[in-house]
């Protein structure tokens, strides 16, 4: 199976110390060999992401487990947070995962209601091996 094609991912990145940290995400194909996925919170990728842009993903079912028969592979993720790459990502998220995504939104701009409005963003993924 294409890793595009799962219903989520694992995504696990890596801290100084190169402790794992994963958490599950939808997942959509930009390209060859290249994926990636659309949060309305990018504030916490820009953390994970500040010390190492490798990451680990593996294709995973719809309640985010790992599937044993499919590979973990290696990639490089690179944090977008506006221009075409962005549009390209949260079109096909809506597209592949529909009312999910625009709920996912919305749930997301009533959260900010009260305080600083969250920048979107997408996290575009370079697989490697």
């Amino acid at each position: 199976m294409k890793i595009s094609d799962a219903p989520r991912i694992v995504l696990t990145t890596f801290d100084a110390a190169g402790a794992p940290s994963a958490s599950h995400e939808w997942v959509v194909e930009m390209g060859n060999d290249t994926v990636g996925f659309w949060t309305p919170h990018v504030t916490p990728w820009l953390e994970r992401l500040r010390l190492t842009d490798v990451v680990t993903l593996q294709a995973a079912s719809r309640s985010g487990r790992g599937l044993r028969e499919e590979p973990v592979l290696e990639g490089r993720a690179v944090i977008v947070t506006d221009g075409d790459q962005l549009d390209a990502v949260r079109t096909l998220t809506r597209t592949k995962y529909g009312a999910a995504a625009t709920l996912t939104g919305l749930v997301d701009r009533a959260w900010e209601l009260g305080g600083a409005r969250s920048a979107e963003g997408a996290i575009v993924i370079h697989v490697v091996g």
